[in-house]
């Protein structure tokens, strides 16, 4: 078997450089189709299917306020009592971006930032690459003055000084004690490079402020539709408690895989997928219209190869299609003859 192997590469790779012209072109067509659809479903597939980088990610869902067809985030009187009443989560964890002036080595900038509730970390399963996260006291007013920084955020403007921890810097005119450093990677391309605990103030604490965007992780066991029934019910409760500002107000509770992916976005991405799929078909059909133009020009050469006793086997399969003389009545002996 081994040496018939050997005797049809040989024997592919003469007639592949007998005609150069051909395979060149079949293999720049091939190469277009095969090329172009790697590519696009290399984007598709890191866009829609690859699973995000955190534990368990199939737990983690946004819960959302929903009013008739939209949705929007939540007020802090709503994810206070979500978070007090449900029991299918195990984390319900909120926050709000914001931008923060910093006093660096060299100058001052302006860097977007995040707030977050202070278990946060603790439900997205996010590890430090130096320090801690916050601790729980940290989301009372007055104890939250700490932050945590990008690693890109350290390296680029505190000259990655290891020695960071525990000392203070300037934002917004007030001092902060940082607390952690994310490791290199994902949080490196996000737009947020700091992050400070989410502490609400008495004033904040209404059902008419709608600023904070929520997320959770289900308890083990606990379906999305099973929390989703829950929330509704919270969501009923508070309608009836608050009728001037929830009465309208429902819950939406969506799996965070792709969910800030627009709609259009998706349904563009499978259609460049699908387009591609057909560059490929037809780089396929392609190559195929050659080898049949080929196979015309080697009858004499296949019915010669049969007479010699070739096998139906080797004259099918061999490096090269087939030729239709093998079809013809009689076979390839009626060629010679």
């Amino acid at each position: 078997m081994l040496g018939d192997l050997w005797r049809n590469l040989r024997y592919g790779a003469r007639t592949l450089l007998k005609n150069a012209g051909f395979t060149t072109m079949a293999m720049l067509t091939l190469a277009l189709g095969i090329g172009a659809t790697t590519a696009i479903f290399s984007v598709v597939y890191a866009t829609l299917f690859e699973p995000m980088p955190y534990t368990k990610p199939d737990q983690l869902m946004m819960v959302w306020t929903k009013y008739g067809d939209g949705r929007s985030s939540t007020s802090v009187g709503d994810y206070l009592e979500w978070k007090r009443r449900n029991i299918s989560f195990q984390y319900l964890e909120a926050w709000n971006g914001g931008s923060f002036n910093v006093a660096t080595a060299e100058r001052p900038e302006q860097v977007e930032g995040s707030m977050l509730t202070p278990d946060f970390d603790r439900m997205i399963g996010d590890p430090m690459f130096m320090g801690r996260t916050f601790l729980p006291e940290e989301g009372q007013a007055g104890n939250d003055h700490v932050v945590i920084l990008s690693h890109r955020l350290w390296n680029q403007s505190f000259g990655a000084n290891r020695e960071i921890i525990g000392k203070q810097i300037r934002m917004n005119g007030e001092s902060y004690t940082v607390i952690g450093v994310r490791p290199p990677g994902q949080a490196d391309r996000l737009s947020t490079q700091l992050w400070v605990p989410l502490a609400f103030k008495p004033d904040q604490v209404n059902h008419d402020a709608h600023f904070l965007m929520t997320m959770g992780r289900l308890k083990d066991g606990v379906s999305q539709a099973q929390a989703q029934a829950e929330m509704q019910e919270i969501a009923g409760q508070l309608a009836r408690e608050h009728p001037n500002s929830n009465a309208n107000l429902s819950v939406s509770v969506e799996p965070l895989h792709n969910n800030f992916l627009p709609d259009a976005t998706i349904k563009n991405l499978w259609l460049l997928l699908g387009a591609v799929g057909f560059l490929l078909l037809i780089a396929c059909v392609n190559v195929a219209n050659l080898l049949l133009a080929g196979g015309t020009t080697r009858q004499r050469e296949v019915a010669l190869r049969a007479a010699l006793g070739a096998s139906s086997w080797r004259l099918c399969c061999s490096w090269r299609r087939c030729s239709p003389a093998m079809s013809l009545p009689g076979g390839p002996a009626k060629l010679i003859r």
